[in-house]
């Protein structure tokens, strides 16, 4: 896997349907930063018990993917 420029996107959604779509959000220089980016967003989210803020944690990660620039050396 390459640790070129990557760039992190958050899902929304949308109408009835719950249609998702992808907005970026972060830019970093590697697949590592965007990692922190989404690990430091995800750490604000809490539940009161240990396990179902891991759960909620988990959850919250599906929202975000990395997508790699390509020709950005």
């Amino acid at each position: 896997m390459s640790n070129g420029p990557c760039v992190v996107q958050v899902a929304s959604y949308h109408g009835k349907s719950h249609q998702k779509r992808w907005h970026r959000c972060f830019r970093g220089d590697s697949r590592q930063e965007c990692h922190l980016f989404i690990d430091m967003a995800v750490a604000d989210v809490v539940a009161d018990d240990p396990l179902a803020s891991l759960l909620a944690q988990e959850q919250a990660r599906e929202n975000f993917r990395i997508y790699k620039l390509w020709g950005m050396a």
